[in-house]
């Protein structure tokens, strides 16, 4: 569940927040003058965030490079 918290009482109820997030899988944003400005997730979420991005970085990545004629190989060594 995403919940949007003011900063202020995030700081002070920071133990409950961060159990939520561990334990009930929440996400809290953060809010200054009612404005969002972070987000605290679990690591959970965050180590997925970086898998995903190594991933498209990876595709890319091979994307840029040439590819092999995977037909002309075959036809010349099948």
């Amino acid at each position: 569940m995403v919940k949007n918290l003011p900063i202020s009482k995030a700081r002070v109820n920071l133990g409950a927040v961060v159990r939520g997030v561990r334990e009930k899988g929440d996400v809290i944003v953060l809010e200054k003058d009612g404005i969002p400005v972070a987000s605290i997730v679990g690591v959970d979420v965050v180590e997925d965030m970086r898998d995903a991005l190594d991933i498209a970085a990876a595709r890319l990545k091979t994307a840029k490079e040439a590819m092999a004629d995977w037909d002309a190989i075959r036809a010349r060594y099948v």
